[in-house]
């Protein structure tokens, strides 16, 4: 006769999911990803909580490392994280600088002609117009010098004395940052190369400890590992110099458009009297042929 079965005793094979989570949590606390009714995720073959947070964290970091530029970077070891921190330093300088550039309006350097024209004619405040009207370091200078009186040969030198001290301090705020392209443009080449000689002297290591015999697979291997690191030291260093000699040709007009607004300036009494004599003798030279 068999014996009665106590519906309160459940085999072994047939633990309820409320059971699972009390051995899973015998030892503590469990910790993981929280289902809708407040329960924890535990996973089925093991028993254990799921911490799908971790998970996603794990993958992603994987994610990172596998894609081809970082994976390459990791190859070419410290040197190569070197690098690529200068890559990123010189990304950011020269979004630094192109922004810089675009808030000083150095590309607006459209308005000396008519500068030129309006202190010839001896109009003063057109031009004092026209210069507050810009956003050019130049024009922020040459507005200042109009404020300077250059009656006199003595108040014309002492007028360009101040606006060429002011127009430096323009200039060392345009060349701001730009050492540092510099160097890295200079140095991104050189830390290759000494990755390379670095990786050749690991793999001609490795040949010698091998003796006799040579793994061909091992050799060419340890070599383009070592190349690695110059071919990232010229993908840095080309852009870098580039831009660099870009941005110290935009600093060289800009110099360039300073020192031609200052010589305006400064001489804007002579333009406007020489302008006021050819005219007078324009106008004799047509009474006369009259």
């Amino acid at each position: 006769m068999p014996e009665p079965v106590n519906p309160l005793v459940a085999p072994d094979d047939a633990q309820t999911p409320s059971t699972v989570r009390d051995a899973a949590t015998m030892n503590g606390p469990a910790t993981g990803t929280l289902a809708a009714d407040g329960t924890v995720l535990v996973d089925p073959a093991t028993g254990l909580p799921v911490d799908t947070m971790a998970t996603t964290q794990t993958s992603f970091g994987d994610g990172l490392m596998s894609l081809p530029v970082i994976e390459q970077v990791d190859r070419a070891g410290v040197v190569g994280w070197v690098l690529a921190a200068m890559a990123l330093i010189g990304m950011v300088l020269i979004f630094y600088k192109l922004v810089g550039f675009l808030r000083r309006g150095v590309f607006a350097d459209g308005f000396v002609g008519d500068l030129e024209h309006h202190l010839i004619n001896g109009d003063e405040t057109q031009a004092a117009d026209l210069m507050a009207r810009r956003r050019h370091p130049a024009a922020r200078i040459g507005l200042a010098g109009l404020n300077l009186s250059v009656t006199s040969a003595a108040e014309r030198e002492a007028a360009s004395d101040l606006i060429a001290a002011r127009a430096r301090k323009e200039i060392d705020g345009l060349n701001g940052g730009l050492r540092i392209m510099s160097a890295i443009a200079v140095l991104s080449p050189l830390l290759g190369l000494l990755g390379t000689v670095m990786g050749m002297i690991e793999a001609f290591q490795k040949m010698e400890g091998a003796g006799s015999r040579i793994d061909p697979s091992v050799l060419s291997g340890g070599i383009w590992l070592a190349l690695l690191t110059t071919a990232i030291g010229l993908v840095v260093a080309i852009p870098a110099t580039a831009f660099h000699m870009w941005m110290q040709g935009v600093v060289g007009r800009t110099a360039a458009v300073m020192e031609d607004v200052c010589t305006i300036v400064v001489n804007r009494d002579e333009l406007s009297h020489k302008a006021r004599q050819k005219a007078s003798n324009v106008s004799e030279l047509h009474h006369a042929a009259e």
